[in-house]
């Protein structure tokens, strides 16, 4: 999430508009501001309690000059002060809402009514789905909901020569005669990694598979690599530049998540012409388009990931590779960065 809002705003500024930015920092006593091109950068502490926290913060906001949008950006304590503080002020509401940030807090009775509230006072509601957009929609016909996709810098996300050589040799260590495939990023429950390792291991298929794991991992699921003996290695979560020569590993990236936002990892991968193999939901299924430019299962259906891994592997890697090319040249024709920054400034606008 904190990349997402990171490009978000160097976009928005980069087309004029002055973005005064505050990050709630559990580690922090006191507000820490950081001057930045067109806006600024505060790390704001929490305090004894939300609401000491947050009527701080209100007294905070009162050095800068005026604003003409207030946004919240996920999180609960977002959500819960962005609306008050925008009627406060008389200006309008943003929400932009990602994955998680929703898909907790509706089924979260502490959190559905802060959620509800300020999706119903919000100017424009941003989602990076359509299924998140039309669940909003369906649940508060009168929310002015809109799809916008996240998008990629692609002038900083290009391999160099050393990572590829990494890469290379790095499967000669690690999957000779097997596919890797590479799950990145926090693999939570909703990630669905137990659900794909109890897949694999009723296929025929998983003596020749690696799994390349980069992320927090569960101790039962590594328990459930050693009890099914996948051939596997973990590694600690890495700097997003770091990941480079790791995705250059892979044969694809998989990603069977039962619910998600759109994953910034799909875009990544896909950059670098690697194969998606990804549920059916939300971003997946917006990018995704089934056997043209990467492989879609149903959410949880394990005949049907079976189905997809099976086709996979009955591709060449002339064929594996074209698919992945297909999916660079959607990506650079229309989730860009710049893409996503022009949809935002229009609908400022």
């Amino acid at each position: 999430m904190a990349q997402s809002c990171d490009r978000i705003i160097d976009g928005l500024r980069s087309k004029g508009y002055f973005i005064e930015v505050v990050h709630f920092c559990t580690h922090e006593e006191k507000a820490i501001k950081k001057k930045q091109f067109n806006g600024s950068y505060t790390s704001f502490g929490f305090y004894e309690s939300e609401p000491h926290t947050l009527n701080l913060l209100w007294n905070y906001l009162q050095q800068f000059d005026e604003f003409d949008y207030i946004a919240c950006f996920g999180g609960h304590l977002s959500l819960l002060s962005a609306p008050i503080f925008a009627k406060w002020m008389d200006i309008k509401l943003l929400v932009f809402l990602r994955g998680n940030d929703f898909d907790s807090s509706i089924f979260t009775l502490r959190k559905r009514e802060v959620l509800e509230y300020a999706l119903k006072n919000a100017s424009i509601v941003f989602s990076v789905s359509q299924e998140k957009c039309t669940k909003v929609k369906k649940w508060l016909p009168d929310v002015n909901a809109h799809y916008v996709p996240n998008g990629i810098g692609t002038t900083d996300w290009q391999p160099m020569k050393s990572e590829i050589a990494f890469a290379t040799q790095w499967r000669k260590e690690n999957c000779i005669n097997k596919l890797c495939f590479g799950l990145i990023g926090s693999l939570k429950s909703k990630k669905g990694l137990n659900f794909l390792l109890n897949t694999l291991y009723r296929t025929n298929l998983k003596d020749q598979i690696h799994l390349l794991l980069i992320g927090d991992i569960s101790e039962k699921d590594q328990n459930l690599l050693q009890e099914y003996g996948l051939s596997h290695s973990i590694l600690s979560f890495k700097d997003r530049f770091e990941l480079m020569k790791y995705y250059l590993c892979c044969d694809a990236i998989i990603i069977p998540s039962f619910y998600d936002g759109m994953p910034n990892v799909m875009l990544e991968a896909g950059l670098l012409e690697l194969a998606i193999i990804g549920s059916k939901v939300d971003g997946m299924s917006d990018l995704i388009d089934h056997q043209h430019d990467g492989l879609l299962f149903e959410a949880g259906n394990e005949d049907e990931l079976k189905k997809v891994i099976y086709d996979f592997f009955a591709l060449n890697i002339i064929d594996r590779k074209a698919m992945g090319q297909r999916l660079k040249i959607k990506i650079l024709s229309h989730y860009t960065a710049q893409h996503e920054t022009a949809h935002y400034h229009t609908f400022l606008q």
